[in-house]
């Protein structure tokens, strides 16, 4: 392998110039800097980032000791560790007890050679403590994982099994003949769940089977011999439900209802009723907790996580007592089909793929019918059709709702209640109107900066960009500096860019596209002033800065080849801007996109001003439906915790807060994360005035971007286009 030594003879520079470009001090022209790394990639030379670290200090081991790998909810817990470790440079010691006692003992004294700081552990031994001890006499912490240590002086990081006592009990309807088994009962999350069960369900000793031997056990075919009519069988694990199954397909050639704990993820088994437990959350938790208190001392101490809820397999086998299409617990009556109209977006095109189980379960056909968003309300409004379901933008809410939406508390009398599910954050524009419920948030999103990770990142765009400007190269945080951002990397102005445009713009996406990227800056300005009748001023000195700012800053914007928001995400995935402002729901075109120039390179931030609109759409029941129950249930299946994880892992987007909890899909889409937290502050479109009286939002928006395109293009100057905007402003107030 080449050394610094041959790099700095191939470049012609000196060794130190050499360790200051590849360990990424800024010291270095940029001219020197493309020297380097020029001999760099033709030696094949690659940093030793592990050795790097050693030589700060700061690298490390930790020991994650798990029963098994195979089984999801232990990889999901040594995922969720590996991530979090990774964010503190510290390697991961893998141990597998078998949940085996003299294994588990043979794996301690193996990480006690390796010298590991810390530990984390799913223990099997009924005591632990002497086996541990020799860590905690030497200030090694220790963190009891799933399993709660048998001394309260222990770390312990677990479930609440009562709770879990408690979904599986609501599943329940009436007392019919129940069984459970059971992992070990040694374990204590076991005999916790076990006890809860006894308190709710009134379980009898000879209902419970314990199962000590993994898969050779006996236990899940005594059970079957003993209850072969049984109504629901309550499995500890998602390997007892197997276990459990196939006994009793063996025994009697048919399952009762399988209720299982089961480890949160994206497509739970659909033949169980699923209680969901996030694992990899717990991992990461434990992790990050045992990091903090190696690194910064912070003291440990025990969480208990609730659990993330039920979740419906379509092809669970139901008892006798439930109705044979119920579905996600919703009991549906009679068959038909249901019209929905909807502007085709990223997570429409997820659902329409999805739809088949809702019509597996139920007997109930769905047809999209898919309209572009400038002839969707036309349609939606239009006597002529009869629609059940209605996707609205938060926009038109509110301008719309009464006239072609029905009160979805007249569809269902308990229909508030499936907020319990949905995002807490998700502001009221998504739903209600003058208090009253017309619709659930569906496919909710707003806007935000996406970037190049390593472009930013890099000592030779920061050393050049420092030459051009005097400035550090850093993400914007205003319109200015990502202009100045977007010239710089912009090939036209800058012949060794590595991109050929610094940025993207809607100008060719749709009229409202061009407003909705206008408004945030014309907010950023300050130009939210507002005329004597309560409409928005757009001739104030800050309306008329925004607009020409806007069409400077369009020069170093690729405007060619971006006929719509999916254009600009898959332009910005394949390498042709650094910097894009996109609003997030189709920001999974950067995971999905074939051919992709970079992949893990994309970093994201609020916009520029922390000005981000609101976008996405709600699911309304349509005003003149002949099947108002049936279209309210299937926009609770859409919106709900059963099928949002797919529905993001098809490319969609969801207001399920339980997509928010699973870390295997925030890991894929980070900025989810970010929209969790942040909704609430984004910006309702409904801003064009202060006052109540109704106008069409939505029309005002493709009037004033028409506009908007006409200064863009050089048809009109921005006083003319926006005093054009005015006018039209004057009629629907006069």
């Amino acid at each position: 392998m080449a050394t610094m030594n041959d790099i700095a003879k191939a470049a012609g520079v000196s060794r130190g110039t050499v360790s200051n470009v590849l360990n990424g001090r800024g010291c270095v022209s940029y001219e020197k800097i493309q020297m380097v790394e020029d001999a760099a990639a033709r030696l094949g030379y690659s940093l030793d980032k592990r050795a790097s670290t050693l030589r700060k200090g700061v690298s490390g081991s930790i020991a994650l000791i798990i029963p098994d790998i195979s089984e999801k909810k232990y990889s999901d817990i040594y995922m969720g560790v590996l991530g979090a470790a990774k964010g503190f440079d510290c390697k991961v010691c893998l141990y597998i007890s078998e949940d085996q006692p003299y294994r588990e003992r043979e794996v301690i004294l193996e990480a006690m050679r390796e010298k590991v700081m810390g530990v984390l552990t799913v223990s099997c031994l009924e005591d632990g403590r002497a086996e541990y001890a020799p860590f905690l006499t030497a200030d090694i912490p220790v963190v009891f994982l799933e399993r709660q240590g048998t001394h309260q002086a222990l770390c312990s990081y677990t479930f609440d099994m009562e709770e879990a006592a408690r979904l599986v009990s609501s599943v329940i309807s009436q007392p019919l003949e129940v069984c459970f088994l059971s992992d070990s009962l040694s374990f204590r999350d076991q005999l916790a769940l076990k006890t809860g069960l006894q308190r709710l369900l009134h379980l009898e000793d000879g209902s419970i089977y314990e199962n000590n031997h993994g898969e050779l056990s006996p236990s899940s075919y005594q059970l079957a011999a003993d209850h072969p009519h049984a109504d629901y069988c309550i499995a500890g694990s998602g390997l007892l439900a197997r276990l459990a199954e196939n006994a009793y397909t063996r025994f009697t050639g048919s399952s009762p209802c399988i209720i299982c704990l089961s480890p949160l993820t994206a497509l739970p088994d659909n033949h169980y009723i699923n209680i969901q437990l996030n694992y990899r959350y717990l991992g990461m938790s434990a992790a990050e907790a045992l990091m903090n208190t190696l690194n910064f001392e912070n003291p440990l101490t025990s969480r208990i996580f609730m659990p993330s809820g039920v979740c419906y397999g379509s092809r669970a086998v139901m008892p006798k007592d439930k109705d044979a299409k119920a579905v996600c617990g919703i009991c549906v009556k009679g068959r038909c089909t249901l019209r929905m109209l909807a502007h085709n977006t990223p997570t429409i095109s997820a659902l329409k793929t999805l739809i088949p189980q809702f019509t597996r379960s139920t007997g109930i056909e769905v047809e999209i019918i898919a309209a572009p968003l400038s002839k969707l309300l036309n349609k939606a409004g239009s006597a002529d059709d009869c629609w059940d379901i209605i996707r609205v933008d938060p926009s038109s809410l509110s301008h719309m709702a009464p006239g072609i939406l029905l009160p979805l508390e007249e569809a269902d009398r308990d229909a508030g209640s499936h907020f319990r599910h949905l995002l807490d954050s998700i502001p009221g524009d998504y739903s209600r109107f003058n208090g009253t419920l017309y619709a659930y948030p569906f496919d909710v999103s707003m806007q935000l900066l996406f970037y190049r990770k390593s472009l930013f990142e890099s000592v030779a765009q920061q050393r050049a960009f420092y030459e051009g400007s005097g400035n550090t190269l850093k993400v914007p945080t205003t319109y200015g500096e990502l202009e100045t951002v977007a010239r710089f990397f912009t090939r036209a102005c800058r012949s060794d860019s590595p991109t050929p445009y610094g940025s993207s713009i809607a100008a060719y996406t749709s009229q409202t596209s061009v407003t909705s990227e206008y408004l945030p800056r014309l907010i950023s300005a300050g130009g939210l002033a507002y005329t004597p009748k309560g409409m928005i001023n757009l001739q104030t000195d800050a309306a008329i800065t925004a607009l020409k700012d806007y069409i400077r800053f369009s020069r170093y914007a690729d405007t060619a080849h971006t006929q719509d928001w999916s254009e600009v995400a898959t332009g910005f995935v394949n390498g042709s801007y650094a910097t894009t402002i996109l609003y997030l729901h189709y920001a999974s075109r950067f995971v999905r996109a074939e051919g992709a120039a970079f992949n893990g390179d994309i970093g994201f931030a609020p916009l520029p001003g922390n000005n981000s609109l609101l976008a996405g759409g709600s699911l309304g029941v349509g005003r003149f439906s002949g099947h108002a129950a049936e279209a309210c249930r299937f926009i609770q299946w859409a919106t709900g915790p059963d099928i949002a994880p797919a529905l993001v892992m098809l490319g969609g987007i969801s207001s399920s807060a339980i997509v928010y909890e699973q870390q295997d899909i925030i890991d894929l889409y980070p900025w989810l994360k970010y929209l969790a937290e942040h909704i609430k502050d984004g910006i309702s479109r409904p801003l064009l005035s202060f006052r109540s009286f109704s106008y069409d939002q939505k029309e005002f928006e493709c009037q004033l971007g028409q506009r908007l395109l006409d200064a863009l293009n050089g048809r009109k100057t921005p006083e003319q286009a926006l005093a054009d905007a005015q006018e039209y402003l004057r009629s629907l107030s006069s």
